[in-house]
């Protein structure tokens, strides 16, 4: 067995922690887990792209590599767009649509892409995947931080990689008890948007 995910987003979205709560998850169900991230300026919102490898053999790169991961998942579309690649043929994704201007953007330096462009441009390449609106979803239960969780439950809905209860569980250990109820109606409410 051989499983590849690729997690892109920005600084401050909460993909290193989605990516350490599957990665955990994998080395507790005795599987080779390498986890590793490429960082940008993460702090600042630059890119950041989290590699989770999980194997009942021998891993022998910490990255995944080009084409070959199994699932996408992007929190932020053009980061999203930018790792496609990443995919194998019969890989999938799950990209976040609400998008996270850059620095440069926002000073009219350089030109963010409009949606509808970045989400055609993903559509081109023929891999099938899910676009969801984590940030809005996460808006409306109330913490726009858990973006994240909406994401890490959409993707416990599209592998059965891991038990979904699994990584829920996994997840709530790992944040104080004042965020789990929160946690619980993101990650369910992730879960329900794929399922939709």
């Amino acid at each position: 067995m051989k499983f590849d995910l690729v997690i892109a987003g920005v600084g401050g979205q909460g993909n290193i922690l989605a990516s350490q709560v599957i990665a955990k998850c994998a080395m507790d169900a005795g599987y080779n887990v390498v986890n590793t991230e490429t960082k940008g300026a993460a702090q600042r919102g630059g890119s950041v792209l989290s590699h989770v490898r999980i194997a009942d053999g021998e891993i022998y790169s910490p990255l995944v590599p080009q084409g070959q991961a199994d699932i996408l998942l992007g929190f932020e579309p053009l980061e999203a767009l930018r790792y496609i690649n990443m995919l194998s043929k019969n890989g999938t994704y799950i990209i976040n649509t609400a998008p996270v201007p850059t620095i440069l953007s926002n000073l009219k330096v350089d030109e963010y892409p409009s949606q509808e462009q970045m989400l055609a441009a993903i559509q081109e390449k023929g891999i099938s995947g899910h676009f969801i609106n984590a940030t809005q979803a996460a808006k409306d239960l109330g913490n726009v931080l858990n973006t994240n969780v909406i994401m890490l439950g959409a993707f416990t809905a599209i592998s059965d990689i891991l038990p979904a209860d699994t990584i829920l569980n996994k997840l709530l250990s790992m944040v104080k008890p004042k965020f789990h109820e929160g946690n619980i109606k993101a990650f369910n409410c992730g879960r329900t948007m794929i399922k939709a």
